[in-house]
């Protein structure tokens, strides 16, 4: 789940200013060491990252901004995918902004319970109003979702109905999975291990009696007496009509939902692959306790992504085992159709352009609460393993059903970066290619561990550091790949930036809408 950031600073302090200056009416003289007029002109150096000329300023004269900026105690801004998030200071009151018209695509005013995102990995809001009833927004402001019970959860584009008095340490039960039109897709139920067991031995699939025994006992863990492929679960994330669940005993396994060519033509309900974090391919495998999954995100990457067994192809990897745990054992190239993007915006991944393939893939990040957790990234449609990396510390979940993607993470597609906050050990960030597996570099020194990352524009990172002497110029930009810094102590704040690359720019108490740098749609933001 992301978090709230505060106001740039400049701002902040004249939110009474900026209210009385877009009052409407012929200004009186202005006294001596009154406050200077709102500027309606951007002067100054443009923010790396930030393209052309303002298509517009959102305060005083000439103006033409929604309500809600004018709220009295100011406003916060973010984005939600291709629109920017505008949010009240002073009561729960909410509205989408076209970046490119102005126009107001949605406004509301329920309780934001989180940032999630739909089947195509586009981002959504997940909104809470009266009774717990939930409902959903995307970024062009439709509904897409109307929960009508407090069982139902918002999984990736799909719905799950969780069983009666449902809880973390008691997730077992019957289970429904159903599209976003109530449609049911499957059910099922999760069985409490056997007496004595640890969470890992036989399940219950009475839906999929072909299941048991169907793939390659090796192909999803070391121990085929602990990975049952008819094991089921929690589902705690969907992508592309693949549904991925947690049993809370260290196995991750894929089930198709039965979503035509999109999900490869799999029934609903269809075991896919499964995985655990004992798997021999794995960084830092060992015998003893089961690391815990906890999916990072979606990711569509070049299909000839370099890294550990980063190929185009779904074969079996060097050692001759399968790394999928497929099924049928028949050709799976599925992940050759592009498919739609990583980002937020849900566009179509770059290097899918001029004859070029896409291929989605799953990030896994397997736990235990001491050791360093290990990173695994698998293609979504076979499972097989890409590449593992591990972290430099311990990140146990603190919700280990929590839906996908992965609060505090933060992408950006132009390098293929992605930045990890880290929850113990000696960095408390990493900032991961996904396309090789490799850590890129993490934050070392006292100034570095200063940086709260919020967003990457570009190619860049914008972070705020708590370390600088004035607030005003504590924005920090540094470049995705190398950690460079770009600028700093900028006279220009930018305070949120879009999929797309449209930005908010704020410059001496205006806001600045930007376009993108270059020709947009270079999606940057969350995983999903």
């Amino acid at each position: 789940m992301r978090t709230w950031r505060s106001g740039p600073p400049a701002l902040a302090a004249a939110a009474v200013l900026l209210a009385a200056a877009c009052t409407p009416g012929e200004p009186p003289e202005r006294p001596e060491g009154s406050p200077t007029p709102l500027p309606t002109d951007f002067e100054g150096e443009v923010p790396p990252g930030v393209g052309g000329e303002p298509l517009r300023h959102l305060h005083g004269p000439g103006a033409d901004a929604p309500d809600i900026l004018g709220d009295e105690l100011g406003v916060r801004i973010d984005s939600l995918g291709e629109a920017f998030l505008i949010s009240s200071n002073s009561e729960e009151w909410h509205l989408l902004m076209d970046p490119e018209t102005g126009e107001a695509l949605w406004q509301g005013r329920r309780r934001i319970e989180r940032f999630s995102v739909a089947g195509d990995g586009s981002e959504v809001l997940v909104l809470t109003g009266d009774r717990g009833r939930t409902s959903v927004v995307d970024d062009t402001g439709r509904t897409v979702w109307r929960g009508t019970q407090g069982r139902e959860e918002f999984v990736g584009g799909t719905v799950v109905r969780r069983p009666l008095r449902w809880s973390p340490g008691d997730p077992y039960g019957e289970y429904t999975v159903l599209d976003t039109e109530g449609r049911e897709l499957w059910d099922y139920t999760f069985e409490p291990p056997p007496e004595g067991g640890d969470g890992g031995g036989e399940g219950a699939d009475a839906e999929d009696p072909d299941a048991e025994g169907s793939g390659d006992p090796d192909s999803g863990g070391e121990d085929p007496g602990e990975d049952d492929p008819d094991r089921l679960g929690v589902p705690v994330a969907a992508r592309d009509g693949v549904l991925l669940l947690d049993d809370g005993a260290g196995l991750l396994q894929a089930r198709g939902l039965g979503a035509g060519d999109e999900g490869g033509g799999d029934g609903a309900g269809d075991l896919l692959w499964y995985v655990d974090g004992q798997h021999p391919d794995l960084a830092g495998a060992a015998p003893g306790q089961r690391p815990r999954p906890q999916v990072v995100g979606g990711f569509d990457l070049p299909a000839d992504a370099e890294g550990d067994g980063g190929t185009e192809s779904p074969e079996p990897t060097a050692t001759g085992d399968p790394a999928t745990g497929e099924p049928t054992g028949e050709d799976t190239d599925a992940s050759a159709s592009p498919a739609p993007g990583s980002g937020p915006s849900g566009s179509a991944d770059p290097s899918a352009s001029d004859g070029g393939s896409a291929r989605p893939t799953v990030l896994v990040r397997w736990s235990l609460p001491e050791d360093p957790s290990v990173l695994s990234l698998h293609d979504l449609r076979t499972g097989e393993i890409l590449w593992s990396l591990p972290e430099p510390g311990a990140n146990p979940a603190a919700d280990p059903y929590a839906p996908a993607p992965l609060g505090g993470a933060l992408y950006d597609d132009s390098t293929r970066t992605l930045l990890l906050p880290q929850a113990s050990g000696a960095t408390p960030l990493i900032a991961v290619d996904l396309a090789a597996g490799e850590i890129r570099w993490e934050f070392e020194d006292d100034a570095e561990r200063a940086i709260t990352p919020a967003f990457a524009l570009g190619g860049y990172v914008y972070g705020d550091s708590s370390a600088a002497d004035d607030p005003t110029t504590a924005q920090v930009v540094l470049e995705a790949e190398t950690k460079d810094v770009a600028a700093e102590g900028l006279d220009a704040y930018v305070e949120a930036a879009t999929a797309g690359g449209y930005s908010i720019v704020v410059s001496g108490r205006q806001r600045f809408v930007f376009p993108p740098a270059g020709p947009p749609g270079a999606p940057t933001g969350t995983g999903g």
